[in-house]
């Protein structure tokens, strides 16, 4: 439900993922492999090479970088994204590591030291703590591991352990390797002279041409015989482009589970029991987090902020007005209550200080604060805050909710109290309490804002509607037992027999998610075999495998696969024969003589050079290009067998553009044509190379 999601998501910080720092090097999903995923040893969760990552290696960097992105962002990552992270950093480790000690590269202690404390700033640190603070966060953690003082800096800063920081450690090194690795194999290709003046040739030769073409596609199949030696010889000439990592079709079944109108009505029902309370008590932030899917927030927030019936209610309406439970977007109930309405500024920009130690909090409180170049130095220099002190005590542009997250609500209310240019003190109660300083230095315009109470609760399928449907499907089956028999029936009895392949790195079926324990069956059971009904997420799901292709290159055997072939590869080409056999046929040799014989428009193609990547109204056609090039003007040139069309030319102009050949400036164009794929390319070449056999699926 958008509304309600959108108030949910102001409490959540937006996760940000180590493994950017990876992304300009690491390209496709890593599901190479070279055999089939069911092999004896089920220790395994993936070997590259033949080198094996075990199942308690791939568990425990699992475990770790959880920790880790818990710790540094509040949030979890899905099995499925925690899974594939760590398996695309083992694989890319094992193959690094290969090709390194090929190569005599390394990254050394004193690389890592230089980008986490010296000039040459780690991109990991800066992903992870912004350009301004990458430094000293490095310095930060590099102090802790010199006096040995962690415990004492997890007092303030949880974040800081040894396994954070070998965490991050690590990504330095795996980042800082990949560039190593890429600048070598860029190096290795650097564009020359001959490369300079081919693209200056290509560029500076252009040709505008008249021709007639014939699209392949519009020829039928049974104008054309596909033989068994063109399909053979096909196959082999194009063989490295099948390639295929293991893969299971599957036939299933996929019920979606929606609720029912007993289910709608259970769960206004239940809201009418707390409707009185939640209407008029005094205070209603125990209720409300005890049974509404969205907490109390205890904050002003802009009117903007809601959305639909919601909005509407809080716009025109004044402090405790009720809006009576009301359905939303089919899918939760909602009922709301203004606490307050105000005008006041939506965000703050603070300045902070904090200290423990209360003698040092009196010495900094007696100076003169209110003048900027002392303040900013004391919140450098006497914050006893790490972070903070990193970032002179700037916190930045935040609402009351932010601050209210980040502060907690008496310090919040401290800050919003305060006007633009105040200084703040405050002390947090307990037997060691916490003394802050602040200053509010910047105020947005006051709008129109409102603390409202939100009272929700989603209509799920109910544990009867499920076991309803479940009854249905499982009927069904034991009625229909084969897959056959359930292909035949299905429509007839309400159901939708559909197909698709998974792969071992598959967590859903179709568009059914969360399907994991149906791949598994999948991969671990025979062709035809039937599983059970799973219940993944709001959909019942029955798989039965069909068909197994093992990792490796296609098989001609494989009668799906080559149908495919015949159709998708080699029948295209029979068909541009064809169409070359009857272009040939004109008596006429003109352009409207072919014209007349293929049934096709004369068109004009202008200015086309060699580094064009294709030609309007034709496509990427090379040989065509060539052709035209190579012609004299008004030459007919023809037929030619492109890749989709057979075409014939007539060359109307042809002249350079006279421009002047400047080496540098084309190296340079070379290289830059290069750029996209560059960095990708000398990973993804290893991992193409490589014999990876993914056995993720047995695990996860």
């Amino acid at each position: 439900m958008a509304t309600l999601q959108r108030i949910r998501n102001h409490s959540v910080a937006l996760l940000v993922i180590v493994g950017l720092a990876m992304a300009a090097f690491i390209i496709g999903d890593l599901l190479t492999s070279s055999s089939s995923i069911m092999q004896s040893n089920r220790d395994k969760v993936v070997t590259v090479n033949g080198k094996k990552v075990t199942y308690e290696e791939f568990e425990t960097e699992r475990n770790r970088k959880q920790e880790f992105i818990k710790a540094m962002y509040n949030q979890d990552l899905d099995n499925e994204q925690l899974t594939q992270q760590v398996y695309n950093e083992f694989v890319t480790k094992l193959l690094l590591n290969e090709a390194c000690e090929e190569t005599g590269l390394a990254v050394t202690p004193g690389e890592v030291n230089e980008m986490v404390q010296g000039a040459h700033t780690a991109t990991v640190l800066k992903q992870l703590f912004g350009e301004q603070n990458a430094k000293p966060a490095g310095q930060y953690f590099t102090n802790l591991i010199v006096n040995d003082s962690w415990e004492e800096a997890q007092q303030q800063m949880p974040f800081a352990t040894q396994s954070n920081w070998a965490e991050i450690e690590d990504q330095i090194k795996l980042v800082r390797t990949m560039e190593k690795y890429n600048a070598l194999v860029s190096a290795a290709v650097k564009p020359n002279k001959l490369e300079a003046e081919d693209n200056f040739a290509g560029d500076n030769e252009q040709a505008t041409f008249e021709y007639v073409r014939k699209s392949a596609y519009t020829v039928a199949d049974s104008l054309v015989k596909v033989s068994d030696s063109d399909l053979k010889d096909y196959y082999q000439a194009t063989k490295r482009l099948y390639k295929n990592p293991d893969m299971v079709s599957v036939a299933y079944i996929a019920v979606p589970l929606h609720p029912s109108q007993a289910d709608y009505q259970s769960v206004l029902a239940d809201m009418e029991t707390v409707k009185e309370e939640f209407k008029t008590g005094a205070d209603i932030s125990d209720l409300v987090n005890s049974n509404s899917e969205i907490p109390y927030l205890d904050a002003f927030v802009r009117l903007n902020t809601f959305e639909g019936d919601v909005k509407t209610f809080v716009e025109n309406g004044k402090k405790d007005d009720f809006m009576e439970p009301a359905l939303q977007d089919e899918s939760a109930y909602v009922m709301a209550r203004i606490i307050d309405k105000t005008v006041a500024p939506d965000s703050f920009q603070v300045e902070l200080m904090m200290f423990a130690d209360k003698a040092k909090y009196d010495s900094v409180a007696a100076l003169n604060l209110k003048v900027d170049s002392v303040f900013t130095k004391a919140a450098l220099t006497a914050n006893e805050n790490p972070q903070l002190a990193q970032q002179a005590g700037r916190l930045g542009w935040a609402n009351e909710v932010q601050l209210l997250n980040q502060l907690g609500k008496d310090l919040r209310d401290q800050v919003v109290s305060t006007p633009k240019g105040g200084l703040f003190k405050f002390q947090t109660d307990g037997v060691q309490p916490v003394y802050y300083i602040g200053r509010v230095t910047d105020l947005t315009a006051p709008v129109e804002k409102a603390k409202v109470a939100l009272y929700a609760n989603s209509v799920t399928p109910s544990s009867a509607t499920r076991r309803e449907e479940y009854g249905k499907l499982n009927n069904f089956l034991t009625e229909f037992n084969t897959v056959k028999a359930m292909r035949d029936s299905a429509r007839a009895k309400g159901f939708n027999m559909l197909e698709t392949n998974v792969y071992t790195n598959s967590y859903s079926v179709g568009r059914v998610s969360d399907a994991r324990q149906a791949v598994r069956f999948a991969f671990e059971n025979d062709v035809n075999s039937i599983s059970e009904i799973y219940e993944c997420g709001d959909n019942l799901l029955v798989v039965a495998p069909v068909r197994k292709v093992e990792a490796g290159y296609m098989s001609l055997k494989d009668t799906t696969f080559q149908k495919q072939l015949r159709s998708m590869g080699v029948m295209p080409l029979k068909k541009v024969e064809y169409l070359v056999e009857k272009a040939n046929t004109a008596t006429d040799k003109s352009l409207a003589g072919y014209a007349a014989v293929l049934e096709a428009d004369i068109e004009t193609a202008k200015f086309v050079n060699f580094n064009l990547g294709s030609i309007s109204g034709l496509g990427n056609e090379p040989a065509v290009v060539a052709a035209a090039l190579k012609a004299q003007k008004g030459e007919v040139v023809g037929p030619i067998a492109g890749k989709n069309n057979v075409v014939v030319l007539q060359v109307i102009d042809k002249a350079g553009k006279d421009l002047q050949y400047d080496e540098a400036a084309r190296l340079q164009a070379v290289a830059s044509s290069r750029e996209y794929t560059s960095a990708a390319q000398p990973i993804s070449t290893l991992q193409q190379q490589a014999d990876i056999k993914d056995y993720r699926v047995t695990f996860y």
